[in-house]
């Protein structure tokens, strides 16, 4: 059942690209619902929950699932900027820097998503307190991004989190 939050294909692109599945992974991939020699518009986001924890049990075993999807989404950054999707987002956040660029997230997620509602604040400079809510969603998963896009910033996941409403604590913004 799906709960009304869909994700751009590019992110899933940057993902088959990173990750490169084989064998039973990709099997597992396929039956959740992310063929990766099949690759769609849109996704469902139980679609990409269910790649990141697919994601964790063969590539990380070892880790946390929390742990986990922030190494995957620290490791998709990169690959997610290559995509026409990211050169697009890529573009923003250069011209606009890290800190701008995310107090003007509510505005930019619609791009990439749908059902995701962003709620920013600016407690102080170099400082942007972001409120997540949509259904099913990875609060690890998107801090490790963050964290992959800019070089000396900070993303704290401020507890409690729940998959459908949580709080990002970013600082060392220039």
């Amino acid at each position: 059942m799906s709960d009304g939050v869909t994700v751009d294909g590019s992110l899933f692109e940057a993902l088959a690209r990173v990750l490169q599945p084989q064998g039973a992974y990709a099997e597992e991939l396929r039956a959740a619902g992310f063929d990766v020699r099949a690759p769609k518009m849109r996704y469902p986001n139980e679609v990409l929950v269910a790649t990141l924890d697919i994601t964790h049990k063969h590539l990380y075993p070892d880790l946390t699932r929390e742990q986990a999807h922030r190494r995957v989404g620290q490791r998709m950054v990169g690959s997610f900027f290559d995509t026409i999707f990211g050169k697009v987002v890529r573009t923003l956040l250069q011209v606009l820097g890290p800190e701008r660029f995310l107090v003007r997230l509510p505005k930019i997620a619609p791009m990439g998503t749908t059902g995701l509602h962003v709620r920013v604040e600016r407690p102080a400079p170099g400082e942007v307190r972001l409120f997540f809510s949509g259904q099913l969603l990875s609060p690890s998963f998107i801090a490790g991004a963050m964290e992959a896009t800019s070089t000396g910033i900070s993303v704290e996941l401020v507890l409690p989190a729940n998959p459908t409403a949580f709080e990002l604590r970013v600082t060392g913004l220039r």
